[in-house]
């Protein structure tokens, strides 16, 4: 499995607050099944504001990290590690976003200028956001609308949302949340996300080893209950891999909600 969105960076933001905790949700997401995950630490949302250099540099240092570990533990026949850190962010939304890019204060996934993980405030979207993906979609960048199951205006208004997605957004939907660990209404909205086909990556958003580990299994096992096994499936391992490749996944069109 792939996972996109998972702050196990350590130091950088709320996520991961030590090397020795981030090599522990490495362990936990290779032990999971994931193989690739995507660092993406928050940036520009008032409180972090981690660069691209930033963040390219403690990827390096993360993969180095990880290479020394397994090389030990084949010494010592122990179980390796055999996963692969790539660098992105969990972007804040901001109406000069595409400047931010420019200027390398805002990276995309794996820093392939391609998709942006878009990350707006839990408690509704700014106006004029649609002028915003609009210009980032006219560049061919696209959005990937983090956890819009968490925020209050989706909830409310879930249709200005499948405008977005209609525009040509992606979305994805945190692991914890169709788990039920973001409460019932939560929930639901995400299982209603999914339904109508809302949804196209299923991410941890690991924040740290215990209240918001980085396990994606578990979701998926609630999302083959609404889409089946096969298009579950799809949403942790073809569509990201192809976002990794730079290439747009073949999704299916939303239904109206």
């Amino acid at each position: 499995m792939i996972d996109i969105h998972c702050h196990i960076l350590p130091g950088l933001d709320d996520g991961a607050r030590s090397i020795e905790e981030s090599m522990q949700m490495c362990r936990m997401s290779y032990q999971d099944g994931v193989r690739k995950v995507v660092a993406t630490p928050h940036t520009l949302n008032g409180t972090y504001q981690n660069n691209r250099s930033t963040i390219l540099s403690k990827v390096r240092e993360l993969n180095t990290i990880l290479k020394k570990i397994n090389q030990l533990n084949e010494m010592e026949e122990l179980d390796p590690i055999d996963l692969v850190v790539l660098p992105g962010a969990d972007v804040h939304f901001s109406e000069d976003i595409i400047d931010q890019l420019d200027e390398g204060r805002a990276i995309t996934i794996r820093d392939g200028g391609r998709f942006l993980m878009l990350e707006f405030p839990s408690y509704g979207i700014p106006y004029r956001v649609e002028d915003v993906l609009f210009q980032l979609i006219s560049r061919r960048i696209i959005p990937i609308i983090s956890h819009p199951e968490r925020n209050l205006e989706i909830v409310h208004r879930p249709k200005r949302y499948y405008e977005m997605i209609r525009m040509g957004c992606l979305g994805q939907v945190t692991a914890l949340s169709l788990e039920g660990g973001f409460g019932p209404a939560v929930k639901r909205v995400a299982e209603k996300l999914i339904r109508k086909r809302l949804i196209h990556f299923i991410a941890s958003d690991g924040h740290s080893a215990d209240a918001r580990p980085p396990i994606l299994s578990d979701a998926l096992k609630a999302a083959e209950g609404i889409l089946g096994k096969e298009e579950a499936s799809k949403m942790v391992n073809e569509y990201p891999q192809a976002v990794l490749e730079g290439r747009m996944p073949n999704v299916p069109d939303p239904r109206p909600i």
